[in-house]
């Protein structure tokens, strides 16, 4: 993969440029979550399999480390940020809800609250 100075599409829709640092950090945690040692041939290797484009999503470069774990044989590491990945799903649900919630509770006009 050739180091460019890519934009990426966050969940929110808005554009951050790419950082090959934060791909690095989520494997290495990936990798002590499960205790597995993780060097820099292992790491690179990973990101080899990854295939960064203009506009990549924020989704679609996890899905890609999902795979290249998989690849690599690190089934261990690739369950763990799948499962880190879940719970943090869930949490940014979980957070809508009550930002609704609140929102409904503070509006004047039940009807206009539920929108």
């Amino acid at each position: 993969m050739e180091i460019k100075n890519f934009t990426i599409t966050k969940r929110d829709g808005s554009k951050d440029c790419f950082s090959l640092d934060k791909i690095m950090n989520a494997i290495i945690k990936a990798f002590n979550s499960v205790d597995e040692p993780a060097d820099l041939g292992c790491i690179s290797k990973i990101i080899a399999h990854l295939d960064i484009h203009e506009n990549i999503t924020v989704e679609d470069i996890q899905n890609q480390v999902e795979e290249a774990l998989m690849r690599e044989g690190h089934y261990k590491v690739s369950k763990s940020f799948m499962l880190y990945r879940q719970r943090h799903t869930e949490d940014r649900e979980t957070m809508e809800k009550l930002k609704f919630l609140s929102e409904y509770c503070q509006a004047s006009n039940a009807a206009t609250g539920s929108k």
